[in-house]
């Protein structure tokens, strides 16, 4: 495994986008929740911007920023370090010079792990570095109340990467892969959900789609929208976390085994 993934290092630490797509998530993670700081006015139910840094709701915070970077920025590098192995024919050369489609495959996957692994340790150095310096009086089980948050982090990463290297084997060229992977999250799945779910079935099954699933680990932290949904639609606004868990989890895991399967019938 460590040298499928010093193999793996080898190839990504001098890329470009590696470097920026790292560099902008370790600093916008805990740049964006800062800047609440500077917003003295927020909308109801916010009463206050404390609430952004303090123990224990800074946990669901900063994860749901974390959300839409790891969504961007990771989605977009498991892409990358896919398509460009075919653009460069260096997916032929690594399986010319002893790797298997096995091996080579799971060097990505170790990868990908190894990112998220990453991702969400600095997801908890951020979490308790915030919410240290602005909580007044620290209380152990105030600190510890949302850190379920870690393994759901952890496991929002692997969904969006597990996604997109899905689309980068399935598709082969960057700028399609990323288009699609962008509209699928952002429209097609929204869309679907809206034709089938709101004007035809409104039950609990609009909630179970991949995309929908992996946003409901780290879910926007307003109770509101969720009661208010409830009261419209008589069932919750997001999945419960062991929902959402396993389903992300399930996901993940067919984006991977179809991922596999591509690599193994594809041409070099």
């Amino acid at each position: 495994m460590l040298f499928l993934l010093n193999l793996e290092w080898k190839k990504l630490y001098r890329l470009t986008a590696f470097r920026l797509f790292t560099a902008f998530y370790l600093i916008l993670l805990p740049a964006i929740l800062m800047t609440g700081k500077q917003i003295t006015e927020l909308p109801p139910p916010l009463l206050t911007n404390e609430v952004l840094f303090i123990f224990p709701t800074v946990w669901q915070y900063l994860g749901y920023v974390g959300g839409w970077l790891c969504f961007f920025f990771f989605g977009f590098l498991s892409i990358i370090m896919v398509t460009n192995e075919y653009s460069n024919k260096t997916m032929r050369q690594n399986i010319i010079t002893g790797l298997s489609r096995k091996q080579y495959f799971l060097s990505k996957l170790y990868f990908i792990i190894a990112v998220s692994l990453a991702a969400t340790a600095w997801y908890v150095i951020c979490s308790f570095t915030i919410g240290y310096f602005n909580t007044e009086t620290i209380y152990w089980h105030k600190v510890w109340q949302h850190a379920d948050y870690i393994p759901r982090y952890f496991l929002m990463c692997m969904g969006y990467m597990s996604f997109g290297l899905f689309l980068g084997f399935l598709l082969k060229r960057t700028g399609i892969a990323m288009f699609l992977y962008l509209a699928y999250i952002m429209f097609l799945e929204l869309i679907l959900r809206w034709g089938v779910h709101f004007q035809l079935i409104k039950d609990r099954s609009m909630h179970f789609y991949p995309m929908n699933a992996i946003e409901d680990l780290t879910p926007i932290p307003v109770t509101e929208i969720a009661e208010e949904f409830i009261s419209n639609y008589g069932f919750s606004f997001f999945l419960s976390p062991i929902e959402a868990a396993i389903t992300t989890t399930v996901y993940s895991c067919i984006f991977i085994w179809a991922a596999f399967r591509i690599i193994r019938r594809s041409d070099l």
